[in-house]
């Protein structure tokens, strides 16, 4: 008699966890899965998968350590943590004036809030280049459609969860940090998630950012009133300046000769560890992080 009940149970059991592993992946957050430059595909860094490989595999996107949010003021705030280097990260080469495709692997639909794109210059090779107290120019970004009543979270689900930046044609080459981040509101403080590529920049522009253009991270959204999505806000101010209008020819900042790491071109094979196709079944990382989405 006991051991039916026993088995009983068990099946119940696995009944049960079969329910919750069937759970939608949109009940989950999200990381960028793909980054399409220049017309190919590279894979992300996936948190769930890409740290138990061996070698670690180098990705475009800089390590995340999950699929979770930033605090506004961490400082990890301009990558995401464990993103603060680039060491294992693909340099990746593409042409002033290409676009960058962000492609989110899912997104909850009531993670509303703005996205946007920065870039910063790494003054050489960006695998060694540490975001701490770098500057940073916008080139996008999407905040609230009074007409429509969507935010750019919105409009980036609706366009497949991607969302598209174009380097600035006028760009003086180099080597660049590109950041996406998308700032959900539907918690009582703001949850950012930001995520870093790294760009070896080819051209013949002379353009760089005015200081006016410069931002750091933390310090962006420093003063920002973020409304509350719930209630009849009106309208909201994309925090930041405008977009970059690169109409100055001198840096400001110090530009040293370093020579060029190896670079992965746009159009060839995937970076070192893109023949392992990523684990795209989110429902892993939900699992894992399901006691910490509790707080919302």
């Amino acid at each position: 008699m006991l051991g039916t009940v026993v088995h009983s149970f068990s099946i119940v059991a696995v009944v049960i966890l079969c329910l919750f592993a069937s759970i939608p992946p949109v009940l989950a957050h999200g990381f960028v899965h793909t980054v399409t430059i220049g017309g190919q595909e590279y894979p992300g860094w996936n948190p769930f998968s890409d740290p138990y490989l061996t070698p670690p595999p180098s990705r475009v996107i800089r390590r995340v350590q999950s699929d979770g949010f930033v605090s506004i003021d961490d400082p990890d705030l301009p990558c995401h943590h464990d993103g603060n280097t680039g060491n294992d990260t693909a340099v990746i080469e593409v042409n002033a004036g290409s676009t960058v495709a962000f492609q989110w692997g899912y997104w909850p639909s009531d993670h509303q809030g703005p996205v946007s794109t920065y870039m910063t210059f790494c003054n050489g090779d960006c695998r060694s280049f540490s975001v701490t107290g770098a500057k940073w120019f916008k080139l996008d970004a999407g905040g609230y459609d009074t007409e429509t009543k969507l935010w750019a979270s919105d409009k980036l689900r609706m366009d497949n969860n991607s969302w598209k930046s174009t380097i600035p044609a006028s760009l003086s080459p180099g080597q660049y940090l590109i950041r996406n981040e998308i700032i959900a509101l539907h918690s009582i403080t703001p949850q950012n998630y930001p995520s870093c590529g790294q760009l070896n920049v080819k051209g013949s522009g002379k353009g760089f950012p005015s200081d006016r253009d410069l931002v750091s991270i933390p310090g962006l959204y420093d003063n920002v009133a973020f409304p509350n999505i719930y209630s009849d806000f009106g309208s909201f101010t994309i925090p930041g300046p405008p977009p970059v209008s690169l109409d100055n020819s001198n840096p400001p900042f110090t530009v040293t000769s370093t020579p060029s790491p190896t670079v992965v071109h746009a159009g060839t094979t995937t970076p070192s560890g893109g023949d392992r196709p990523l684990n795209h079944d989110a429902r892993v990382g939900h699992c894992r992080l399901t006691s910490r989405r509790r707080t919302r």
